[in-house]
């Protein structure tokens, strides 16, 4: 697909977010079974259709006539057909919806109800279990289950907390430094980390650390009152208008050795912005004129049929020599699709959403790959100046943005998500904070300014596992990055990296952070990890996942992971950035209930206790080579919390 469709596509898929992720898990189109608390014990099946509800009783077969219902955050609302005698008011139930087993189970407790019928119906003496004819889609708790007692390549988690019964553990903070975290939300509030040594809100810096009012964490993307910008330009255009006066011109045989390799990292960056920026030539001048792009449009629209059209269409209209004109004409055929209809209902659409239609349909031209953008403006630090360490924000305002804390977010869920409060998901570990760095913009790449400062800022305020899910090509200012990683390896702390999403061989592949110093030595205290799916058989590798059976320690789940997003809502999402989380969980239970560990001492029992199907899997990329999965990574294997408790407690 023509990747500017493609880009107007993810633009109605963000507008339409709000209503496919809800403040509960949805039960539509699902279907559940369970004993309920009539009379006599009755096995039904609950089959929940996109408005009514339907009551199979299992022992005959026979169906109730459906009810009507509506599921409102927790709340569920159940409107009763009057054929059930008991029910001769059309007033609604309403009961309580509690989610068990990362919204595998569920429970209902009557909140009002006047028709006792209907409540022996929906009330059951255990939970309802959800009812699957397949593992496509996966349970929603597969990443949980065990390879051989489940056949899904889970990591093993319920077994690992068997063994941890009536063992004691001791709270673990986790570093997560991503886009940001929504910390009001509901399965996050509660394990949000809390600095024991700042007083909220009064503008002084009460533990000294050099950040004021920090008591959730930071924000280096912030300004002050915690505005965050969303978008920020890739590296090769940081990296090129930062480093522009200083080498543009430079003699290499007059630099050190730093400025070389900070030189070399220029000139990359250099010819690949100034071919990106030439190439945006054409939506530069598309954009330059609001008035003038839509006067084209409706020229456009009357020599178009008023029926759906095509792209060859719109891009045949004459317009004249006219550059501004043929530049809007080319955009709008190149973004077009058919299922948008008429001409005309395809610009009135863009109408409605013009900023985020122009954010992303120009966002190579007016952001990505133009100089005079400055994302960092309002942040107020020297972005050239990567020794720069207090600056920023101790709050993000996410308001109703998509986009910020999003990723951030998803990435908290999965570590540390309450367990059993009766909300959308549990994380994987039961005692741990989460601390808030946030260091990744919604759009665009992570300065190593900021990638420093949150690491250190994660160390010194007393994380014990870190979690990076974020990557990219060019680092300019590496060596601050490296030094900042080494800080961690001395103070005892585990980095948890995600591997990557190209489907690339990470050995061979200029990726940062990374474990292996400027000076070649290799930090011990980095775990890269890869996406593996649930399916035990040649897919169990996701095809996107980098792999590299030299820097990439081992796989997790990545594929379809449930977690929260900002606003109470969840959704499932896939990548190496839902893998590594999922690692930084079962490192965080191993730091919990055996404290005595090091950071390397666990990152060695995840290696080691790794699961090793020895089976053939479909190499990661767009080949069909088949290898064996053991060849993919270091371990050879995928990440077991069973067998590294069990490690654990031989220790």
């Amino acid at each position: 697909m023509n990747s500017r469709k493609t880009s107007l596509l993810v633009l109605f898929i963000v507008l339409g977010l709000s209503v496919i992720t809800k403040a509960q898990l949805p039960l539509r189109n699902s279907r559940w079974q369970g004993v309920v608390q009539g009379s006599q014990e009755t096995r039904v099946l609950m089959t929940f259709r996109n408005d009514t509800l339907q009551i199979t009783f299992e022992s005959s077969n026979n169906s109730l006539p459906p009810m009507l219902y509506e599921q409102i955050g927790d709340t569920l609302a159940v409107l009763t057909d009057s054929r059930l005698t008991s029910c001769t008011q059309r007033s609604a139930g309403l009961y309580r919806l509690t989610y068990l087993d990362n919204g595998e189970q569920f429970t209902l407790q009557i909140i009002s109800d006047d028709c006792p019928e209907r409540t022996d119906l929906l009330l059951s003496k255990t939970a309802f279990k959800r009812v699957r004819t397949s593992l496509s889609p996966p349970p929603r708790n597969w990443p949980y289950l065990d390879p051989a007692a489940d056949s899904v390549a889970g990591m093993s988690l319920y077994r690992a907390y068997e063994l941890l019964k009536g063992r004691s553990s001791v709270p673990v903070v986790v570093g997560v430094l991503d886009s940001g975290v929504d910390i009001a939300h509901e399965d996050l509030k509660d394990v949000v980390w809390i600095n024991p040594k700042e007083v909220p809100n009064n503008t002084t810096d009460d533990d000294k650390n050099g950040y004021i009012d920090d008591v959730n964490g930071w924000n280096f993307m912030g300004a002050k009152d915690g505005t965050t910008y969303e978008y920020d330009q890739p590296e090769i255009s940081q990296t090129y208008l930062l480093l522009k006066d200083k080498y543009d011109k430079a003699d290499p045989a007059r630099l050190s050795a730093y400025e070389k390799r900070q030189y070399e990292t220029y000139q990359t960056a250099k010819k690949q912005f100034l071919q990106r920026y030439n190439a945006s030539r054409s939506k530069r001048l598309a954009f330059a004129d609001t008035s003038r792009f839509w006067q084209i449009a409706d020229q456009l629209a009357t020599k178009l049929p008023s029926t759906a059209t095509s792209q060859q269409a719109i891009r045949a209209v004459d317009v004249g020599a006219d550059s501004v004109a043929i530049a809007v004409r080319n955009l709008l055929a190149d973004v077009y699709d058919p299922q948008y209809g008429p001409f005309w209902t395809y610009t009135a659409v863009i109408r409605q959403n013009w900023s985020r239609f122009r954010q992303i349909a120009a966002g190579d031209a007016e952001i990505a790959y133009n100089p005079g953008y400055n994302a960092r403006k309002a942040v107020g630090d020297d972005p050239a100046n990567p020794t720069e360490r207090y600056y920023g924000s101790p709050t993000m305002r996410i308001g109703q943005s998509q986009q910020l804390a999003f990723h951030g977010s998803h990435v908290a869920g999965i570590i540390g998500a309450k367990r059993d409060n009766g909300r959308g998901i549990d994380g994987v570990a039961d005692n741990v904070r989460i601390m808030p760095v946030s260091v990744v913009p919604a759009n665009g790449d992570e300065r190593d300014k900021d990638v420093a400062n949150g690491i250190r800022y994660a160390v010194e305020n007393g994380a014990r596992v870190i979690n990076m899910s974020f990557g990219k090509r060019l680092s300019p200012f590496k060596e601050q990055v490296d030094a900042a990683i080494q800080f961690a390896e001395e103070h005892d702390v585990l980095i948890v990296h995600a591997a990557g999403n190209n489907g690339e061989n990470y050995d061979s592949l200029p990726a940062y952070p990374s474990a292996r110093y400027e000076n070649g030595k290799i930090a011990q205290n980095v775990l890269v990890v890869g996406n593996s799916t649930w399916r035990i058989n040649e897919g169990l590798v996701s095809r996107s996942s980098n792999y590299g059976a030299q820097t990439v320690d081992l796989f997790a789940p990545g594929t379809d992971i449930l977690s929260t997003l900002p606003n109470n809502r969840y959704a499932n999402l896939s990548g190496t950035s839902m893998a590594a989380p999922n690692a930084a969980g079962v490192a965080a239970l191993l730091r919990s209930y055996f404290p005595k560990l090091t950071a390397v001492q666990v990152k060695e029992i995840l290696v080691k206790s790794s699961h090793k199907p020895d089976i053939t899997v479909r190499k990661p990329g767009r080949l069909s080579e088949k290898v064996p999965f053991k060849s993919l990574s270091r371990s050879g294997g995928l990440l077991n919390a069973y067998e590294a408790v069990k490690l654990a407690l031989g220790n």
